[in-house]
């Protein structure tokens, strides 16, 4: 029997469907806002969906209020769905 993801994590995630805004930390792009659609979150991270390819390990800073008391992340993974598409998993920071 093989563990699923939601049995191996620590903290319950919550369902958290919104719009948001991130600038990259430490990024050539000084500034500029990317734009994401998180899935769920829960005290020490959320799921979201990208339009901008991030590599892991990214920080990025969240512009937009969140219902928790982070606005730091780290992206841990990412997977594409399409070609402009992706689906990441991002731990706060």
């Amino acid at each position: 029997m093989s563990n699923s993801a939601s049995e191996q994590r620590r903290h319950t995630r919550y369902d958290f469907p919104s719009s948001i805004e991130y600038v990259l930390a430490s990024s050539k792009d000084d500034g500029v806002v990317h734009k994401g659609v998180t899935v769920n979150i829960s005290s020490t991270g959320l799921a979201l969906y990208l339009f901008d390819l991030l590599p892991e390990g990214q920080e990025i800073i969240i512009k937009t209020g969140l219902p928790v008391d982070h606005q730091a992340a780290k992206v841990r993974w990412i997977k594409q769905q399409n070609s402009s598409f992706y689906f990441s998993g991002l731990k706060f920071i």
